[in-house]
């Protein structure tokens, strides 16, 4: 009996591990129409839940995604893409509030590289150093050299 209660110790311990949930996401909407731009009152309520916050956010068409940015300030980019060349494209908004700026970029490429969207121009850019694909390519080079050296034993035979 003792052991038995020395095992569901252990197993309560070991649940208490602190969660990273929350560290780099500080808030998020569901879609949310774009008209509530330009009411007064969630005007002024979005502006209090923005200010002060870096983000990304996410613009559709209907449910379609249609662009993807990144922002120092949430609302007022938002707030812009509605007189800007996205004027009339998009008519749903998500917004993710970003407590660490400095990964912004970062996570915007990530998304640019899974999704396309039609909105967006530039798709952000990894590092030379951390490309892999590069490492892959050189590997897949000097493999073909290997392979034209055989292939050229044999043909002489």
């Amino acid at each position: 009996m003792k052991a038995t209660k020395e095992k569901m110790k252990s197993k309560i311990k070991k649940r208490k591990h602190k969660s990273s949930k929350g560290k780099l996401i500080k808030g998020m909407t569901k879609k949310l129409p774009y008209e509530i731009l330009n009411d007064p009152t969630f005007t002024k309520k979005l502006k209090e839940l923005m200010k002060g916050y870096a983000g990304i956010y996410a613009l559709y068409k209907s449910d379609k995604l249609y662009y993807v940015g990144l922002t120092r300030d949430l609302f007022g980019r938002i707030w812009w893409h509605q007189r800007d060349r996205h004027a009339g494209k998009w008519n749903k908004f998500i917004i993710f509030r970003i407590k660490r700026v400095g990964y912004l970029k970062d996570i915007e490429t990530i998304i640019h590289h899974i999704v396309k969207t039609k909105g967006n121009k530039v798709r952000g850019r990894v590092p030379i150093d951390s490309d892999l694909n590069r490492v892959l390519r050189e590997i897949l080079m000097e493999r073909g050299k290997e392979y034209k050296k055989l292939k050229a034993i044999f043909d002489h035979q």
